[in-house]
C-alpha cells in the first residue's frame, strides 16, 4: 500500500479502518490494486474522535 500512498496522508486498509472507526475518523479512498492481493478499499485516516466529558 506504501507505493499508492499520498504524501502526508495516513493510508489504511478496510480491516484497520474496523479496528479504529470507533477512536479515529476516516475518508474513504476507494478501490486500489495492490500488488499480490488484488483489488484493496482504503482509507485515509483524518482525525480522531474526542468523547466529550
Amino acid at each position: 500500500m506504501e507505493s499508492h500512498g499520498i504524501p502526508g496522508k495516513i493510508q489504511v486498509s478496510e480491516t484497520t479502518y474496523h479496528l479504529l472507526q470507533h477512536q479515529y475518523k476516516f475518508e474513504e479512498r476507494g478501490l486500489i490494486e495492490i500488488k499480490g492481493k488484488g483489488e484493496m478499499k482504503t482509507y485515509f485516516l483524518t482525525g480522531r474522535h474526542f468523547s466529550a466529558l
